[in-house]
């Protein structure tokens, strides 16, 4: 990216989006960063090339906004905007990238038809966006998400792959929630090619083997702080809970705890953080969290 900057004198290289209209803006997959270049210095030539190995950011940096809530969730994701301060519900991000030769207006219509909470779609990339969605009981599941992809597979002819994210509180720490999301999502599309539909949960194991040191740790903080700020009582009962191969009742009398207290404290937990611990790899995500956290006290 940066010999282009050599090239393009008036390049500008950021983590964050621009729309300013004598910009063309293009991103870099491989290095999550944009690149902004006057008009006045490209050609449509030079452009066309550019588009070979960097997705254009949309006309004017702008990415497919037909509604007010799209344009100030995308500001607010990416440009440091203003929180929807209408939303009050927890959210979640439900990422998604089509394949094959796709049309926008087409995968659309069918989340519309098949979406059961509210929700907005923010286009991230021509290809790519992610669905903000409030909470509801009848959230779509993981296997829902897998039939609907097989529906649009069978009647549009394009393929989706989706990244089920965790429901949050409506605050400002959403926009760090989204970018650690959306690092899950590019180990999934490249460790794991073949899903449709995947979880934090089943993308982590691909992350532990493949991310730095560093870098993982990081994640691991930010789970951590997520789940057991201000709550040493809690990790203490699902650390030990997950030691004891989710046995509830050995558990219980290490904790000299009720069975039932410690069954209520396991399903707040899971209802809340959305990480099923009674699975192998929610067990496994949860417990490297507990792990990352004892290392930061």
């Amino acid at each position: 990216m940066k010999s282009l900057t050599a090239i393009y004198p008036g390049a500008i290289l950021s983590e964050e989006l621009c729309t300013a209209e004598d910009y063309l803006c293009f991103f870099d997959e491989k290095s999550q960063t944009y690149i902004s270049i006057p008009r006045k210095e490209i050609s449509e030539k030079e452009k066309l090339l550019l588009q070979s190995f960097l997705t254009l950011a949309g006309d004017g940096g702008l990415f497919f906004h037909k509604t007010a809530e799209e344009k100030m969730w995308h500001e607010f994701l990416f440009s440091k905007g203003e929180f929807p301060n209408s939303i009050h519900q927890r959210i979640r991000f439900v990422h998604f990238r089509l394949l094959g030769k796709a049309e926008r207006r087409a995968f659309a219509e069918a989340v519309r038809h098949f979406w059961p909470s509210p929700y907005v779609i923010v286009w991230v990339h021509e290809d790519r966006g992610v669905i903000v969605e409030q909470e509801h009981q009848e959230a779509a599941a993981k296997e829902d998400l897998e039939s609907f992809e097989k529906i649009i597979e069978s009647d549009f002819y394009f393929s989706v792959r989706f990244l089920l994210g965790r429901f949050y509180e409506a605050d400002e720490l959403l926009r760090v929630h989204f970018a650690r999301e959306q690092t899950y999502f590019l180990y999934a599309e490249k460790l794991m090619p073949q899903y449709r539909a995947a979880t934090l949960e089943a993308v982590f194991p691909a992350v532990l083997l493949e991310e730095s040191k560093e870098k993982l740790g990081e994640l691991l903080h930010e789970e951590a702080n997520l789940l057991f700020k201000n709550e040493p009582e809690l990790k203490k009962t699902i650390k030990l809970f997950i030691e004891n191969n989710s046995n509830v009742t050995l558990t219980s009398k290490k904790l000299h705890l009720h069975r039932n207290s410690l069954q209520y404290r396991i399903d707040k937990f899971i209802e809340r953080s959305g990480i099923d611990i009674k699975t192998y790899k929610g067990a496994l995500l949860a417990y490297f969290i507990c792990l990352q956290n004892e290392v930061s006290e």
